[in-house]
């Protein structure tokens, strides 16, 4: 059982279309049962969430202009793909989905606002449109398919907007919807980001929604792999943008995948490996335009797997906050009060690392949210700042960089190598962790440092090792 689910540029117009059915059809013919999932169109997505503010806004020729873009758009790739009745039914089909969002966004004009649970019923669209084209056309091509809307057996929680699947009701959902399909060989086109509330309420999924619907797919069926098909080769070392020895990696285990992600590395969220690890099912990042290419393997750590660093990324601007205590409070009330904070305030940590002296620590929150994060700290700390028991928060604008891979653990040499690197370039480190699991070693650089650390890093680990290969 394959599980392949195609990007938003994989379907972006006719011609991808006409990719993708080539992909599946072969997938079909050697791997037997196959399951697509896909995204929305390239761009679709923005222009409905567009639509959806300039309605909300009560623009109605701006809103106008949106929806008929978004129609035209699957239009035209209708009128190239089709002929005959097939091109009619596509054509009724995108209108009467299109329709549906033009009513949605009725309704928040009227209202002057836009709410969650009628965002996330309007940003269906997008993926409800692809599906229905798709499996259309794999039927005119004499592929026997099928769409299937994931708020049909994606059962989640009615958080709107960032959903969380109840798997056991998904897998109930998908066993009893997916696998009589397949077994008729018959191949399910299911929507991705979506799901529905158990009373049947539109949800999405949040960021890497799609993604992660492939692997919900995946686990709720027992699938053998998941295959991911987007634009690039498979994941790459470093940024190309400033390495441009950076080469595709042939294997990744999923903690390393999610390390990369953690960092800023165009890869699977965190998230979507979540329901693959249990179950062991590994995903392949494969490029739509060069199938031939192997990609890139995430999946559990063989023995066989190579040694030493695998990748390096880093993010950047993101923002280092310090505070220093002069011991009241203490250190375990210090981080205790902090996280409590920082938690309530819905601020993301990247990363932390502490000092004895003083019970200072320090630690890292994307840039967006700082602010946030320092007014949440002296709120918490009002009482100990107006004292002088603990100094104002220190903030400064940095690059997170970070060195992964599990092949790390138990060799001596790594940290020295990395550090000699670095002070042969006289780049200054300004913060160190290590995760306990040894497959990730990060550290803080300046942001003007952040080119020529990814560099030499990347030249003394990644480079080598290919250079001896």
């Amino acid at each position: 059982m394959l599980v392949m689910k195609f990007g938003g540029t994989s379907v972006g117009n006719a011609q991808c279309f006409r990719k993708v059915k080539e992909i599946i059809a072969d997938a079909a013919r050697q791997h037997g049962p196959v399951v697509v999932v896909v995204s929305a169109m390239s761009t679709v997505t923005e222009t409905l969430l567009e639509a959806a503010r300039l309605a909300g806004s009560g623009d109605a020729r701006g809103k106008e202009e949106k929806l008929a873009s978004l129609e035209g758009k699957h239009l035209e790739a209708a009128g190239e793909l089709f002929s005959g009745a097939q091109r009619e039914a596509a054509r009724k089909a995108v209108l009467e989905i299109v329709g549906e969002f033009r009513r949605i966004c009725g309704g928040m004009e009227m209202l002057r606002e836009m709410p969650l649970r009628a965002m996330d019923a309007g940003l269906s669209v997008g993926e409800r449109l692809s599906a229905t084209l798709l499996a259309l056309y794999l039927e005119q091509e004499g592929i026997a398919a099928r769409a299937v809307d994931s708020a049909q057996c994606v059962v989640t929680d009615d958080n709107f907007s960032s959903a969380r699947p109840l798997m056991d009701l998904t897998r109930e959902a998908m066993q009893r919807m997916l696998l009589p399909l397949t077994k008729k060989q018959i191949i399910p086109v299911v929507t991705g980001f979506l799901g529905a509330t158990r009373d049947g309420t539109r949800t999405t999924l949040g960021r890497g929604g799609s993604d992660y619907s492939g692997a919900i797919v995946a686990a709720s069926i027992d699938a053998d792999e998941l295959w991911i098909w987007t634009d690039v080769d498979g994941v790459l070392s470093a940024d190309p943008k400033m390495v441009s020895k950076a080469a595709i990696l042939g294997e990744l285990t999923y903690e390393e995948a999610a390390e990369l992600s953690h960092f800023g590395a165009k890869v699977l969220h965190h998230k979507t490996l979540a329901p693959l690890v249990s179950r062991l099912i590994p995903v392949w990042i494969k490029n739509t335009f060069a199938p031939e290419k192997p990609g890139t393997r995430i999946g559990p750590l063989r023995s066989d797997s190579a040694k030493g660093p695998k990748a390096i990324t880093s993010l950047a601007p993101v923002t280092m906050l310090t505070l220093r205590s002069s011991g009241s409070p203490g250190t375990t009330e210090l981080f205790a009060r902090t996280f409590a904070a920082l938690s309530h305030s819905e601020v993301d940590i990247l990363m932390v690392t502490q000092a004895s002296y003083q019970d200072s620590f320090c630690f890292l929150v994307p840039q967006g949210m700082a602010e946030r994060a320092q007014t949440a700290l002296e709120q918490a700390f009002r009482l100990e700042l107006n004292h002088k028991y603990l100094e104002t928060p220190e903030r400064m604008d940095v690059t997170a960089i970070a060195l992964i891979g599990e092949g790390m653990r138990g060799i001596p040499g790594v940290a020295a190598r990395l550090f000699g690197a670095l002070a042969r370039q006289k780049i200054n480190v300004i913060a160190i962790a290590q995760g306990a699991s040894e497959s990730n070693i990060s550290l803080v650089v300046s942001l003007e440092d952040r080119a020529a650390a990814v560099n030499a890093i990347h030249q003394e680990f990644i480079a080598t090792a290919i250079a001896a290969s």
